[in-house]
């Protein structure tokens, strides 16, 4: 809007290709420092040329991605350094179309694809008139996870903090402390291979939530029960080898929780030896290797140290660390976040495939909701420290909708030009926890509000389903009216 309405030009810098459809009007694809790909929006989303851009677009989680029947395609290979770029196209080594004697020869110029109205799009492959129309391979789906046993279940959570304002006029009125809820009434279960997103803004509540889980913090109320066992009391210093080992968390920054002075297998086997799985040097050595193996590293980075380590291999060695206990759950905080596409698609890949052999629990933490509707079974909707929505993924994702979730998917970036959506702005930020909304914690931004009672009064839990609810004072049947904010063109 900015820019339209001083005629300013941008330069989008982004690894996000749903934001670059939507903010741009040109775009530039780089591989090892040089552009592989240039065109106008559109036409180049509709049909990329390059090998490298079509990976892209097989490591995203677009509306038609299913983590069974269409899994993400991870690109193979790693980048290559500026001193290892080899000669001729800087993407043959990982290439499944390169051809030798063609692709390795000289420097690689750009080719025009078209030159028409809608602009160039120039493409630097000397084979995309052969490789035109790349198609992944007929057979890629995954055997579907069965759903297990309850393996966690929390049941009217609550979080509390005490905030003390030492000023005279709190002192004299009496309000010197006062509470914040970071988690009011929190109720769901997750079961064995099931993968429950939680997702919600940056000051929703759900890092508190899993803060709580983890012992990290006490529950100020209500009852929290692993494998059966009450935890919400037990902090994460009480807790058994046995309940630490349940449940492990994989973060956001791996860098932030690998020592650099230890090597990748010291750390992973300190966790072994920690969780009282073995204590044998040689068979906790064993085992190391064996989980290097499960994360697709290679032995040798046992010796290495976080340093010299990629952002991906560091999570993938935070990932082992978290496996060393054979956990029934396991926390991941945004684990994909920060990492570029390919990456990305690499981890989330590699959380599947070990959750189908484990048989884990996986609760998954964001605000990235293009890959939540890929990855997860269920979806709880947090706003305020509080369940706004709560539903199987398919449930979540199509009428009825609770107000902030339709607002969630209007923002939702989708990297698919034949893909609609309608635009919802929600207007104002979120309420401070100190002084929150009487009625429905969304009223103060909600672009349905139905009056005086919004305000007032806590919104009732309705129940479109045995698994669909929805905290809202607007009727379902209303609700079920909406229209939907994505829509899928139905597949020839």
């Amino acid at each position: 809007n900015i820019s339209k309405k001083f005629g300013t030009s941008q330069i989008y810098i982004s690894h996000n290709l749903g934001l670059i459809l939507e903010t741009c009007d040109r775009v530039f694809v780089m591989y090892s420092g040089e552009v592989v790909e240039e065109g106008r929006i559109k036409p180049l989303f509709k049909s990329p040329r390059h090998p490298y851009t079509h990976g892209l677009f097989g490591c995203i989680a677009l509306p038609t991605a299913d983590k069974t029947a269409a899994p993400l395609t991870p690109i193979r290979g790693q980048l290559p350094l500026p001193h290892e770029r080899p000669r001729g196209c800087n993407f043959g080594p990982r290439c499944d179309h390169f051809l030798a004697g063609v692709c390795d020869q000289d420097d690689l110029h750009m080719e025009d694809v078209t030159d028409d109205a809608d602009g160039k799009h120039r493409v630097r492959c000397l084979r995309w008139t052969e490789i035109e129309q790349i198609r992944a391979d007929a057979d890629q789906s995954k055997e579907a996870a069965g759903i297990g046993h309850e393996v966690l279940k929390v049941i009217d959570m609550q979080k509390y903090y005490s905030m003390h304002d030492r000023s005279l006029k709190a002192v004299m009125s009496g309000t010197s402390v006062k509470l914040v809820k970071a988690n009011e009434k929190i109720d769901f279960e997750a079961h064995e291979s099931e993968t429950l997103a939680i997702v919600g803004e940056s000051g929703c509540g759900k890092s508190t939530l899993a803060k709580v889980l983890l012992g990290l913090e006490t529950a100020t109320g209500g009852e929290i029960f692993l494998n059966g066992e009450p935890i919400q009391d037990v902090s994460v210093h009480s807790r058994s080898n046995s309940q630490l080992a349940s449940m492990q968390m994989v973060f956001q920054n791996p860098s932030d929780t690998l020592n650099p002075s230890h090597t990748a297998g010291q750390q992973i086997g300190r966790a072994i030896t920690k969780f009282g799985v073995e204590h044998n040097r040689q068979k906790v050595r064993d085992m190391v290797m064996s989980l290097l193996d499960i994360v697709k590293l290679p032995r040798d980075f046992y010796y290495r140290r976080p340093r010299q380590l990629s952002g991906g291999q560091k999570q993938r060695i935070g990932i082992a660390r978290a496996f060393a206990g054979q956990p029934s759950m396991i926390i991941a905080d945004e684990p994909v976040s920060a990492l570029d596409v390919s990456v990305a698609a690499a981890i989330t890949e590699l959380l599947m495939d070990l959750q189908r052999e484990r048989k884990m629990t996986l609760l998954f933490i964001s605000h990235d909701l293009s890959i939540v509707r890929y990855l997860s079974d269920r979806i709880l909707v947090m706003y305020l420290g509080q369940v706004m929505e709560q539903g199987l993924t398919r449930e979540v994702f199509q009428p009825p909708y609770h107000p902030y979730t339709e607002a969630l998917l209007s923002a939702v970036p989708i990297a698919d030009p034949d893909v609609s959506k309608r635009e919802i702005v929600l207007e104002g930020n979120l309420p401070s926890v100190l002084n929150p909304p009487k009625g429905c914690p969304f009223e103060t931004r909600c672009p349905r509000k139905i009056g005086k009672i919004c305000e007032e009064e806590r919104p009732p839990v309705q129940s479109d389903s045995e698994s669909h609810h929805i905290a809202c004072h607007i009727p379902l049947d209303e609700l079920r009216q909406v229209e939907p904010v994505i829509e899928v063109p139905a597949v020839a």
